[in-house]
This record gives structure tokens, C-alpha cells and sequence, in this order.
């Protein structure tokens, strides 16, 4: 079993046992065969990780971004697949002005209007998930998928997401500066545990 699939078992065990309403939110994964006849004709390869993460289960509200106070949902890959590269999308209009980017991506997050996540696509095993932001620049949110588990499952166990009543999904801070430094020093030390400096001398972006 890998770090990714640990990490992500032990989340949903946490939130049974704590949140039991926003574990339902989870959307039954994927079978190994059912990802592949969906991605094999896209123009990317996509990594270890995102078949991992889509087994598991096919989208989710769970995550957190370091940008934003609420949560970076996952689309189901069906979704992910038609936002990245369906022209007919309305949404592909602001994908297209903001990830002008030679680099291999798969937009699978909900997005905010001018803020674009996406996970870098290319083959390999793990997926650094970038964000390109409304002053055009591209930054590293997370080194990898597995960085991002690890920093959400620490940071659910350490209650600084929180899970106000009648919500079903978190709010990531409740406006404590300190909650927010927390946050990014786990989120910074997870992401030196997978070579942040690999990803920015590859991709040419700013490491935050």
C-alpha cells in the first residue's frame, strides 16, 4: 500500500468516526479498468497518484488550498476530463486564458472564477498540484498528491479545518492568524519531503 492510499484510508476512517455526514460526501471510487477507458485518449499521461486518488474515490469536498479559507474540492474524472478539454465547456473559457502553460495538466478541482488548480500530468508517479492565480503567476500549492493528504489528514486530526454545525463540508480556518501559519508549516514541511525544488526548476514557477 502506498503513502497516497494510507493516507487517504486513514482520512475517511477519521471522518467516519468524527464527521460521519461529510464522509458520505464521498463518491464511490473508481475500478483500475473504468480510469483507464477514460483517460486513454487525452492528450496527457496521467500520474500514479491520480489513478490512485480516483480508486479511492471519484471526487470529493475534502481538501484544503493555502490561498483560500474554503475547501478545493475534487471533481469526478469524468468531470475533470470535460473541464480540461471539452471546448464546449463554457468553463474551458477561463481555463484556456490561465493555464496558457507548457506543462501537462488535468484540471480536476473546483475552481474559484480566476484562480485555477490543477495537477501536472506526465507520467510520472507522483502529481505537484500548481495553482495559476489573477496576477498570472504559477505557484506550487502542494508537491504532490500525497503532500496534500498528508497535510489534510494532520490538519482535520489538528482541528484546524473545522466542521461548523449544519455544514457538510470544512471551513479550512476560522480567521486565527496562527491557525493559518500552522496550516502552511505542515503544508511546507510535506511538500520538502518530495524535492520542491525538483518541480520549480522543471516548471519554472514560484515556490511559496
Amino acid at each position: 500500500m502506498t503513502v497516497l492510499t494510507e493516507t487517504l484510508e486513514q482520512l475517511e476512517y477519521w471522518l467516519w468516526q468524527n464527521y460521519p455526514d461529510l464522509a458520505t460526501s464521498l463518491n464511490p471510487g473508481l475500478t483500475f479498468e473504468e480510469i483507464e477507458n477514460l483517460v486513454q485518449d487525452l492528450p496527457v499521461q496521467i500520474t500514479t497518484e491520480i489513478r490512485e486518488f480516483y480508486q479511492w474515490a471519484n471526487g470529493c469536498g475534502l481538501f484544503a488550498t493555502p490561498f483560500f479559507h474554503e475547501p478545493l474540492g475534487i471533481m469526478p474524472l469524468e468531470k475533470a476530463i470535460q473541464y480540461s478539454y471539452d471546448e464546449s465547456e463554457k468553463v474551458s473559457e477561463i481555463v484556456m486564458q490561465l493555464v496558457e502553460l507548457p506543462i501537462p495538466n488535468l484540471v480536476m478541482f473546483w475552481e474559484f472564477e480566476r484562480w485555477i488548480h490543477f495537477a501536472v500530468c506526465d507520467g510520472n508517479e507522483s502529481s505537484p498540484i500548481l495553482v495559476v492565480t489573477d496576477d498570472y503567476y504559477t505557484r506550487l500549492a502542494y508537491s504532490s498528491l500525497t503532500s496534500m493528504a498528508l497535510t489534510t489528514l494532520e490538519c482535520y486530526e489538528k482541528e484546524i479545518f473545522k466542521i461548523e454545525k449544519g455544514w457538510k463540508t470544512p471551513r479550512i480556518f476560522d480567521g486565527s492568524l496562527a491557525l493559518v501559519e500552522e496550516f502552511n508549516s505542515i503544508r511546507k514541511r510535506n511538500n520538502a519531503a518530495f524535492n520542491s525544488n525538483s518541480i520549480r526548476e522543471l516548471y519554472n514557477i514560484k515556490i511559496e
